[in-house]
């Protein structure tokens, strides 16, 4: 009989540590924001606009978290997408970084308009009992004019997923800066899930972002903070965890976790594979072409 087990996966904007949020500043919220990931106990964790002071403190007051990923820069300045994992469960096999540009493997590269570096930072996780688990975490452009931005980021994205074991379970966790349905979206679920749509239950409001509860009362969930997967069923359920005191917020998004129940069967046939380098093509900024050992 195969067996299965239990996987939860969170994806948190944990907002950056801005001087002027006045009550809502790191200093007043980060206990609350620990205390928050502490209580959803996440297997894994995707975070973004995160620097290594918060992600220290993070680690202080949940220390079974363990955490990999380089900033924006290609070291640890400004924010990282830092991935947390739970480490009494998983060791990291392999990591990196690509950025959203038309050399993804040069750190603190960006194009297409991109003002300051955007990226998606990966892993694949080993567990004892149980598959290897792929997951990748991104912070996509911000802003109206940044359309174009955030779709060549979606290829990235999707060239990048398209070098990985395609039949492990993969994870693609995030704060998208764009509306479900619209084209970002619709161009990563043509290859993966969502799970607020695929999961069994799902608990709390369908808005992720919410200013630290400053969004007019009546004004349509913004829900631009995804958990999306393949090849791990369906979730048993989704969640956009609302937790706070009175009016303190650990963050101006809503965290959204899913709890999945994987087989580990799964990773009878997962054997490893070569790790490749990518480079775009000098025809077109959507083409991604594996490099050759020799070159």
């Amino acid at each position: 009989m195969e067996s299965a087990a239990s996987l939860r996966v969170m994806s948190f904007n944990v907002r950056q540590m801005d001087g002027d949020d006045g009550p809502n500043a790191w200093e007043h919220r980060k206990e609350l924001l620990a205390e928050t990931i502490c209580m959803q106990a996440p297997d894994l964790l995707g975070t973004q606009e995160i620097f290594v002071e918060q992600a220290a403190f993070i680690c202080e007051k949940v220390p079974w978290l363990e955490s990999f990923g380089r900033g924006r820069f290609g070291d640890n300045r400004d924010k990282h997408n830092l991935i947390f994992f739970d480490s009494r469960r998983f060791a990291v096999a392999e990591c990196g970084d690509w950025w959203f540009s038309l050399t993804p493997d040069v750190p603190g590269s960006a194009d297409w308009g991109i003002p300051r570096p955007r990226m998606v930072t990966w892993g694949r996780l080993k567990q004892a009992n149980g598959p290897d688990i792929l997951i990748l975490n991104t912070h996509m452009p911000y802003g109206r004019g940044a359309d174009e931005a955030r779709r060549q980021s979606a290829l990235v994205v999707l060239h990048a997923i398209a070098h990985l074991h395609e039949s492990l379970p993969l994870f693609l966790t995030g704060d998208f800066n764009a509306p479900v349905d619209g084209e970002v979206y619709n161009l990563l679920t043509e290859h993966l899930c969502d799970s607020w749509k695929t999961a069994r239950q799902t608990i709390g409001p369908e808005g992720t972002l919410h200013g630290f509860g400053r969004m007019p009362a009546g004004s349509p969930p913004r829900r631009i903070d995804w958990i999306l997967h393949r090849n791990a069923g369906a979730p048993l359920h989704a969640e956009t965890v609302t937790h706070c005191r009175g009016e303190l917020y650990p963050s101006d998004h809503y965290p959204v976790c899913a709890e999945f129940c994987l087989n580990a069967e799964l990773n009878r046939h997962a054997a490893r594979w070569p790790s490749t380098g990518t480079r775009v093509s000098s025809k077109t900024s959507n083409i991604y072409e594996p490099l050759n050992e020799s070159s």
